[in-house]
């Protein structure tokens, strides 16, 4: 059984409890391995990406992922990774020709700052997002974290590309804001795209992937350790895992972009941002402001 949908990014824009809502609708099944990465692996091996993740490797593997598929309508998997490589559109299609295609889009800088401050909190980046925009520092890495922060913030090609291919019937794009503000609407209209039963309800109220900030200097630096992370997971289950998280770090207020830097980031998105708006008919000048 192969996978008939595929939720394709964009990072830190609420992908994370899209996931978990599908996973939890009986009609649909969601591979057991959120982001397999299994389309975009080559351009993130070839791109020595940082985050060192363990991705599902070959046809077999993937094929794995689905065995578990009963009698579930809707088939798929979520891997942020495939909205900005340029090969992975014609992948999927060539994998499944009538595969639907979910993405969410977050206000670029909004997102870019949510990504820095994911990746400053597991130790993986020590420069300053400023000193990242600028090209500043010695780390050999400052390439890779433009493009992780700025660069997956360039919409227009990498939405026009899945348009392109997959046509407008098979392409469904939200917005980050639609997710904050009306889950419910969203949740629907993803059961509606996806011909499940849209009156389902999923437990809304759980929030997946939110912002947590270490109580402490010493958790903030065991953290920032990704062996200390891989043995947390190897030890405890997810939900003793989230017990685990809510007691050394806390829900608070996330730190505020600079001004300056948000206003050099506002005109250096624009144009892009009105693209994207015209490709989607959707107004997009709220991300302007």
């Amino acid at each position: 059984m192969k996978p008939n949908f595929f939720i394709v990014g964009t990072p830190k824009a609420g992908t994370t409890s899209l996931y978990h809502y599908l996973e939890e609708h009986p009609e649909v099944y969601m591979s057991p391995i959120k982001e397999t990465n299994y389309f975009s692996q080559i351009d993130i091996k070839a791109q020595h990406l940082y985050y060192n993740e363990t991705h599902v490797n070959t046809a077999e593997e993937y094929e794995a992922q689905f065995k578990g598929v009963t009698d579930e309508k809707a088939i798929g998997e979520a891997s942020v990774s495939y909205l900005f490589y340029p090969g992975v559109p014609g992948r999927i299609k060539e994998f499944n020709p009538d595969a639907k295609i979910i993405m969410v889009l977050r206000n670029p800088i909004d997102r870019g700052f949510s990504h820095y401050l994911m990746d400053k909190r597991l130790g993986f980046v020590k420069l300053s997002l400023e000193d990242v925009f600028n090209g500043k520092g010695s780390s050999p890495l400052t390439d890779l974290f433009y493009q992780q922060y700025i660069g997956l913030g360039f919409y227009f090609e990498q939405v026009k590309r899945y348009l392109d291919i997959f046509g407008e019937r098979q392409v469904k794009v939200f917005l980050y804001e639609d997710i904050t503000s009306d889950i419910d609407k969203v949740v629907k209209d993803i059961y509606s795209f996806l011909e499940v039963n849209d009156t389902y309800k999923p437990a809304l109220d759980q929030k997946h992937n939110v912002f947590l900030a270490p109580k402490s200097p010493i958790v903030e630096q065991l953290y920032a350790l990704r062996s200390f992370r891989k043995v947390i997971k190897k030890l405890f289950p997810e939900n003793l895992q989230n017990k685990i998280k809510n007691k050394f770090f806390a829900k608070e207020k996330k730190p505020v972009l600079n001004a300056t830097l948000k206003a050099k980031l506002q005109k250096l998105f624009d144009e892009d941002i009105r693209k994207t708006s015209q490709l989607l008919n959707k107004d997009l000048s709220h991300w302007l402001r």
